[in-house]
């Protein structure tokens, strides 16, 4: 079955993290469904999302789709549509192990732009990706400075995706190293969960790769 909109069914909220295509009026940062490669994606989605209940999952418009939905009130039968509740997803990675191992497949970018790192803003994603998991891992954790350190290099990534260029590159990539090394023993001292590689659900980084320009699960080559 599909759980249509109907009317009153669908949250619209940002689903840029999860993906950057087939979103309403093509606008991810507020929209009730995106492109989504693998169904997990989309039970991940609903699951991270607080304002999402239920998802379905299936093809429209020769592309698999996600629709996040605050209830089931819209369903209607139809074959080739996964549909569940936000409480069958595959198991929640823990925000410190996704910090940790998206800044990881960022060492290659710590001396700028070169052959190891050609494009800032795959890698720009990618930190406002591992920054986003980091904030949530040491919320409450740590101490005030800390968590301001955090927010500022939050909103120095932020500020440099918006207008980028090659020169602040290292400078900012810098900054953010100097606050995760920072946190590295402690991250690198939480329990370790155990990972599929072969999930297709899993965002870029855990996978050994960088993120895509606009999300970490777009595919890249």
């Amino acid at each position: 079955s599909v759980l249509r909109h109907a009317g009153s069914h669908a949250i619209f909220v940002d689903v840029s993290s999860f993906g950057s295509t087939g979103c309403w009026q093509s606008d991810c940062k507020h929209s009730d469904k995106f492109n989504a490669d693998d169904v997990g994606i989309c039970a991940r989605a609903c699951a991270q999302i607080d304002e999402c209940l239920w998802w379905t999952f299936g093809a429209q418009e020769d592309a698999n789709k996600c629709f996040l939905r605050k209830s089931d009130g819209g369903r209607e039968g139809a074959g080739g549509w996964l549909s569940a509740a936000k409480t069958c997803a595959p198991p929640a990675l823990p925000d410190y192990f996704l910090a940790l191992t998206a800044a990881n497949v960022l060492l290659p970018c710590d001396a700028g732009k070169s052959e190891a790192c050609p494009d800032m803003a795959r890698a720009v994603t990618t930190w406002k990706f591992a920054i986003k998991h980091l904030k949530k891992a040491t919320a409450g954790k740590v101490d005030p400075n800390t968590i301001a350190f955090i927010n500022q290099i939050s909103d120095d990534t932020d500020a440099f995706a918006a207008q980028m260029s090659e020169d602040n590159f290292p400078v900012v990539v810098g900054n953010n190293r100097q606050v995760f090394y920072a946190l590295q023993s402690w991250m690198d001292n939480q329990p370790k969960p155990s990972i599929d590689l072969n999930d297709a659900s899993l965002p870029n980084p855990v996978r050994g790769a960088l993120c895509g320009v606009s999300s970490c699960h777009d595919k890249v080559a």
